[in-house]
C-alpha cells in the first residue's frame, strides 16, 4: 500500500481524488488549510509525515480571487510548493504537481500558438500589471520549482495541466457562477466569444490516478482535458437548455487577459496513457446541474 500526501484535499478536485485513491486502497494523508494544515507555514510542512508520493493540488483558486487578492494567490502557490519540495526531495517516488492551462494563455494570444496546444508550448506572463496573472504566473513559477528540484536533487516529478475540470459540488468556476446568476435572473455572460474545453471530474480523476501509477509519467508534463472545444456562448445556451432556464443572454466582453481560445492537445494523454474521456459534455452537465438543484 502506497502512502500519498494530497494537498488541497478539501477542494473540488482534491476531495474527489482522495475518495478515489482510498477506494483503490491507497493510504492517503490530507493537507489542507480547511483541515487545519497551513502549507504557507514552514514548520507545519516540516512536521508532515513521510509518504511515498506527493500530489500537490493546493492553490488559491477561483477567478475572482485573481483580481481581488492577487498577492494572496501568489503566496499560496509559491511558498507551499517550495516548502513541500524542501520537505520531500530525495524521499518520494514522485512529486506530482497540478498546473493549469492558464500558464500558456499568453503564448496562444500573443504569438498565435497552435490550438489545440501541446505540452511543449512556451509559458509566458502576458502582462505583469494585470492581476489575473497572479494565478497563471505563479503556476509557471511552480513548474520551474518542480523541474528545478528534479535537476538539482533528482526528485522525480510529473506536471498535470488541468483544462476546465467541472462537476457536482464545484464552486468558484464558470458553471456554478453562471447558474447562481441565472437563478437570480441575471443572464450576463462575459467572454462569450471565448472557447474552452471542459472535462468532467470523474474523467479528470481517472486520468490523474493513471498518471500517478504509470512510471512513464516520471519527469513528464501532461495535458489533462478533452478534445472538444466549445464557445462560452454555446456552453451557456446548453446549460440553459438542460436547466430549463429561459431568457436572453446579455453578452459582455471578456476581462483583460482572458484568452480567446484554449484547448489542450490531448494526444499524449490518449496515446501514452491510453486514456480518453468517457463522459460527454451534455451528460456531465446534466449530472452537474442535477447536483446543483437544476434539470
Amino acid at each position: 500500500m502506497q502512502k500519498i500526501l494530497v494537498t488541497g484535499s478539501s477542494g473540488f478536485i482534491g476531495r474527489n481524488l482522495v475518495s478515489a485513491l482510498r477506494s483503490q486502497h491507497f493510504e492517503v494523508v490530507e493537507a489542507d488549510r480547511n483541515k487545519g494544515v497551513d502549507l504557507t507555514d514552514i514548520d507545519t510542512v516540516r512536521d508532515l509525515p513521510d509518504v511515498d508520493i506527493v500530489v500537490h493540488l493546493a492553490a488559491h483558486n477561483g477567478t475572482r480571487y485573481f483580481y481581488e487578492r492577487p498577492l494572496d494567490v501568489i503566496r499560496d502557490s509559491v511558498l507551499p510548493t517550495q516548502y513541500l519540495i524542501d520537505r520531500y526531495r530525495g524521499q518520494v517516488q514522485r512529486f506530482v504537481f497540478t498546473g493549469t492551462c492558464e500558464s500558456y494563455a499568453g503564448t496562444v494570444d500573443k504569438f498565435s500558438w497552435p490550438v489545440p496546444t501541446d505540452e511543449s508550448v512556451p509559458l509566458m506572463v502576458d502582462d505583469v500589471t494585470n492581476p489575473r496573472w497572479s494565478y497563471g504566473g505563479s503556476k509557471i513559477v511552480n513548474e520551474l520549482q518542480v523541474t528545478a528540484a528534479g535537476h538539482q536533487y533528482g526528485m522525480p516529478w510529473t506536471i498535470l495541466r488541468y483544462h476546465n475540470v467541472y462537476g457536482p459540488g464545484q464552486l468558484d468556476h464558470f458553471i456554478p457562477e453562471f447558474l447562481d446568476r441565472a437563478s437570480r435572473g441575471d443572464l450576463s455572460l462575459r467572454g462569450w466569444k471565448n472557447t474552452r474545453s471542459f472535462m468532467y471530474i470523474d474523467d479528470a480523476i481517472e486520468a490523474t490516478i493513471l498518471a500517478i501509477r504509470d512510471p512513464r509519467m516520471h519527469n513528464q508534463i501532461l495535458n489533462v482535458g478533452t478534445d472538444q472545444e466549445i464557445t462560452i456562448h454555446d456552453m451557456a445556451l446548453l446549460i440553459m437548455e438542460i436547466a430549463n432556464i429561459h431568457g436572453e443572454l446579455t453578452l459582455e466582453p471578456a476581462p483583460p487577459g482572458s484568452v480567446l481560445r484554449r484547448q489542450g492537445d490531448v494526444n499524449k494523454l490518449q496515446n501514452l496513457l491510453g486514456f480518453r474521456a468517457r463522459v460527454d459534455l451534455r451528460t456531465g452537465l446534466r449530472q452537474t446541474l442535477v447536483a446543483h438543484g437544476f434539470a
